[in-house]
């Protein structure tokens, strides 16, 4: 690398850098502002995020790319290795900028635990300013793929194993946020879960849901709730503003302030109504690509809901208003059924 060419990238670099955090740092409040923009009309936030997913892969296979690299120059020193070192870390800083901005977007839409995306956010962007001072100390460290600073050569080195290290953290912070923070363990033997519980501090933790008189909702609901819903509407995740793993969140409405269970009235119920719909309506649950309720598991969830959807928890549960109303409830027990039984068909 010339000169010249030094001189025009390092300044380029470090204003692209510069300019990035700036516009994270500006867009603080764009959880506010993406729902006032979304019925306005297009939602940035909302259309940019996704491709968070797309991109993340690129800073990844780069660094990966990298020390493999700088492995092989180890014992092989080239000049056209360094060339290649110096392109990449160039590529791995710039795409994990452009990670980093649309994972921001992302998790300022908003469905995700604060905490979890605020760790994984700032280490992801850690990631990227790592990435960039390594390419810079790599090109005062080599000059035409010769070394030349041995000194900048080590820090560089240290900040790559350091840079690794950072990456698979954020890494597993992601997933726990996509996937759940068992996903890695979820269909492992049970002795290596109990294992992983008890590092965990999880392993004597009683179930918050097995509670006394919770009956068929311990035993049955929350089993089937656990594998198919927890995913998305879980601790880490909740997409819609809806949780699912406590009794207060199963009942309160999310984002669509439609009351989710109204106890003895399953018609009425938003969550009974998303179970039941066709695969490829918009609204069903869970959506196309997850786990499919069976049509047993969405009859035992609507006949919960039929019954009252008790908990075993004395917490005030919306309940259907005004005296019961036979023929209605039978009416309803009918169109509850036989939503079920078409789901049932369809399979």
């Amino acid at each position: 690398m010339t000169k010249n060419n030094l001189q025009k990238i390092l300044p380029l670099g470090t204003l692209l850098w510069c300019v990035t955090i700036t516009l994270l740092m500006a867009a603080g409040d764009g959880g506010e502002t993406t729902k006032e923009a979304a019925e306005e009309g297009l939602n940035w936030f909302a259309f940019l995020g996704p491709f968070h997913t797309v991109t993340l892969h690129l800073p990844i296979g780069m660094l990966a790319f990298i020390v493999v690299l700088e492995m092989y120059a180890w014992f092989n020193p080239a000049k056209d290795v360094r060339k290649v070192v110096g392109l990449a870390l160039w590529f791995g800083a710039l795409t994990a900028i452009i990670a980093a901005g649309l994972g921001y977007a992302l998790g300022e839409g908003g469905g995700y635990e604060e905490n979890a995306v605020w760790w994984h956010r700032w280490t992801g962007i850690g990631v990227g300013a790592v990435t960039f001072i390594m390419a810079v100390l790599h090109v005062f460290a080599y000059r035409r793929g010769e070394l030349k600073r041995s000194g900048v050569r080590k820090i560089y080195l240290l900040l790559l194993a350091a840079n690794m290290g950072l990456l698979a953290y954020s890494g597993h912070l992601g997933g726990n946020l996509t996937h759940g923070s068992e996903y890695l363990w979820a269909d492992a033997p049970e002795w290596i879960q109990e294992v992983v519980h008890k590092i965990e501090g999880k392993g004597d933790k009683a179930d918050p849901n097995a509670g006394s008189g919770a009956g068929v909702y311990a035993k049955v609901i929350v089993p089937i709730f656990k594998e198919k819903c927890y995913q998305c509407h879980g601790e880490e995740k909740q997409k819609g503003d809806y949780r699912m793993d406590t009794v207060e969140g199963l009942f309160k409405a999310g984002e669509s302030e439609l009351d989710p269970i109204v106890a003895g009235r399953v018609m009425e119920s938003f969550l009974a109504e998303t179970i039941t719909l066709p695969e490829e309506d918009d609204l069903a649950m869970p959506p196309e690509g997850k786990d499919l309720l069976t049509p047993e598991e969405t009859l035992i969830i609507l006949h919960w809901i039929w019954n009252g959807a008790k908990t075993g928890e004395k917490k005030k549960i919306k309940k259907a208003e005004g005296e019961k109303n036979p023929k209605a409830e039978e009416g309803g027990g009918k169109k509850a059924g036989a939503a079920a039984a078409e789901v049932k068909k369809g399979e």
